[in-house]
């Protein structure tokens, strides 16, 4: 019987041993990717939209491969991905703009997703366990599932890039993740990518104001859609309006 425990101990022991090692080795990955991004100029670059269109044009077919890259590492690092999206659709045009983004979006997601996952849920929970914004993501898919995902894809409740990594965390699947993840983010890609190509090509005009006009319109009808299937599947959303930087031990 000792020898029994003494194993489930043991095993115990290691599994937070190569836990706290994959935690130390994802550290000294992004420490290194900190680094070569700095060195190479990539977060100047995220930032300045003129030259990454100049260089995005100037690298040809390698220039889809830079674009995904950028995508990747500026979700990574919770940067904004509106910035590419909008060079995306200015450097490539509205169709292949959309989609470009769309295959980039969807696999920076699955990346912060699987690292997350990969690293391992004990371990991140005492980083992040009692943050606002995972407590309530983790309520949520366990009381509503897939429904919950698709709201707070449609809805900004959360800050977007967060969200991919608190989900890994959670018992969601990762291809229903992947898909709802790509499909939710579809319209404010398409919006972001249209809008920014009329704008380079043509200038502010009134077309171009009346376009903007429409698609807010669309994203508004789209976000008062989604509180409307939230009521509809009794999905309660309230608990994660509040700031979702508060500790719960500090809210009173």
């Amino acid at each position: 019987m000792s020898d029994h425990f003494s194993i489930i101990k043991f095993d115990i022991g290691n599994s937070t041993m190569n836990a706290e090692r994959k935690f130390l080795f994802a550290c000294l990955i992004f420490a290194l990717a900190i680094y070569a991004i700095h060195a190479f100029g990539l977060f100047d670059l995220l930032t300045d939209l003129p030259h990454l269109q100049t260089l995005i044009r100037q690298s040809g077919l390698f220039g889809y491969s830079l674009y995904i890259l950028l995508f990747i590492i500026a979700t990574l690092f919770l940067l904004p991905g509106s910035i590419l999206v909008i060079a995306g659709g200015i450097v490539f045009g509205p169709f292949l703009g959309t989609l470009l983004s769309l295959i980039a979006a969807t696999l920076a997601s699955s990346c912060s997703f699987l690292l997350a996952r990969w690293m391992g849920r004990d371990l991140l929970l005492k980083y992040v366990g009692h943050s606002h914004t995972f407590q309530a993501i983790e309520k949520g898919i366990a009381r509503n599932g897939i429904d919950f995902l698709i709201l707070t894809r449609l809805i900004p409740l959360f800050p977007y890039n967060i969200q991919n990594y608190a989900y890994g965390l959670t018992t969601i699947a990762f291809w229903p993740y992947t898909l709802i993840s790509a499909l939710t983010t579809l319209p404010g890609i398409v919006i972001y990518t249209v809008m920014a190509s009329d704008l380079a090509n043509e200038g502010i005009t009134l077309r171009f104001i009346l376009q903007l006009c429409l698609a807010g319109l669309a994203l508004f009808i789209l976000v008062q859609l989604a509180k409307l299937y939230a009521r509809h599947k009794h999905v309660d959303l309230s608990a994660s309006r509040r700031n979702p930087l508060t500790h719960p031990k500090n809210e009173g």
